[in-house]
């Protein structure tokens, strides 16, 4: 059989290999890929099937926390050798739960179907980001991947779309399907951990570590569900403008990918977090309070700018702190299972408390969350200078 995964395609990473950065971006794309189109997947169904917003949103939840829960399941065993096959089971299973959510005749069927996707997802989201930390220069192959990841994924985002427009409410799905059987040729250089160390399960991740990620998906992910919301209520946007400021931001978060790492390199990752958390504070809570719709447009691309940078910061973290790629994995898991609960929590937050003490309480949550991670920010040492200079050429 091939041999899959070598510690050679892990070091190719360092020098730009081009297996082993096709498959890290096809494990956190694919991994991903339900939470990021999950915007265009919903409008599709829910139309299809005349679901009310609250049906919908179970339906996109049941895919979501699937994820979630499969990728922290499979954080240990995605931490020992056979990540390769790992994914690809997962992309199995995703393919086949995709195509019955495009064909299905009813609503239990999808919801079924959604299921088994977003388990076969957290297989794959699992092995793909444990991966990472299997890398020599943890800083670029985060950076490299999660810049490929990004593009991709807007891509997918406007494939979705076309489809449901021109083949129906759930077409997209069978986009996804198609691209999650093409990731069983593109994960095939996934790097393994070398030597004596393949067949070892990696260190129990700090629960302290996880709660801080958790609550970082909540905050962010939540927040960005309503951002919308925030933007025609209380910034006095039409809908088509707001959704062009968030078009904007979405954009301009690529720029995040470079900053995350640049600033680490330069200013030492306890610095670079914290100033790039600081910064992320004020913009999310000016998308929050602002009534000037002109604010709104710029504070929401910062904020944006200011998450990808920290999502690349964190993740460069994990896989620094844990060489086995356990904890990354379960960083991911924990991001999105943040991703599956925050809207909810949100929601209910400012239902309760409204948009000013919505903005204080993402505050105060923030900076608890923040707190733990500095803290371990300052155990890792930054990558070394040669990393910093594949990073400059970039």
């Amino acid at each position: 059989m091939e041999q899959q995964g070598s510690p050679a395609q892990a070091a190719s990473v360092g020098g730009l290999g081009a297996a082993a950065l096709v498959a890290l971006a096809c494990g956190t794309t694919l991994g991903n890929v339900g939470g990021n189109v999950m915007p265009a997947l919903l409008a599709g169904f829910g139309e299809r099937f005349s679901l009310t917003d609250t049906a919908a949103g179970m339906v996109a939840a049941a895919q979501l926390l699937a994820t979630a829960v499969v990728t922290l399941l499979l954080a240990a065993r995605a931490s020992r050798s056979g990540r390769v096959q790992l994914a690809r089971i997962g992309l199995i299973v995703a393919t086949i739960g995709f195509a019955a959510a495009w064909l299905s005749p009813t609503v239990a069927i999808l919801v079924g179907a959604n299921v088994a996707a977003g388990a076969g997802l957290g297989a794959v989201f699992a092995a793909g980001t444990a991966a990472l930390g299997s890398t020599p220069d943890v800083d670029r192959a985060t950076f490299r991947t999660v810049l490929v990841a990004t593009l991709a994924t807007a891509a997918l985002i406007l494939a979705v779309s076309f489809a449901n427009e021109a083949g129906g409410g759930t077409a997209g799905f069978a986009v996804l399907a198609a691209c999650c059987a093409f990731g069983l040729w593109g994960v095939r250089g996934l790097p393994e951990r070398p030597g004596d160390h393949a067949a070892e399960t990696g260190p129990r991740p700090s629960l302290l570590f996880l709660a801080a990620v958790l609550a970082f998906g909540v905050v962010e992910q939540g927040t960005w569900s309503y951002a919308a919301v925030f933007g025609m209520r209380h910034a006095g946007l039409a809908e088509g403008a707001a959704s062009l400021a968030l078009s904007v931001a979405a954009l301009a978060a690529l720029v995040g990918v470079p900053l995350g790492t640049f600033a680490s390199l330069r200013l030492g990752r306890v610095v670079a977090l914290v100033g790039v958390a600081l910064l992320e504070f004020a913009a999310r809570t000016l998308v929050v309070v602002t009534e000037s719709a002109a604010v709104f447009s710029v504070a929401t691309s910062l904020w944006q700018v200011c998450y990808l940078a920290l999502l690349v910061q964190i993740l460069a973290l994990a896989a620094g702190l844990d060489r086995s790629g356990r904890l990354v994995a379960a960083t991911a898991g924990a991001v999105a299972l943040g991703t599956g609960l925050g809207p909810a929590v949100i929601g209910a937050m400012l239902d309760a408390i409204g948009p000013w003490g919505l903005a204080v309480a993402l505050l105060a949550l923030g900076i608890l969350a923040l707190v733990p991670l500095a803290r371990f920010a300052a155990r890792v040492p930054t990558t070394a200078p040669a990393g910093a200079a594949s990073a400059r050429n970039a």
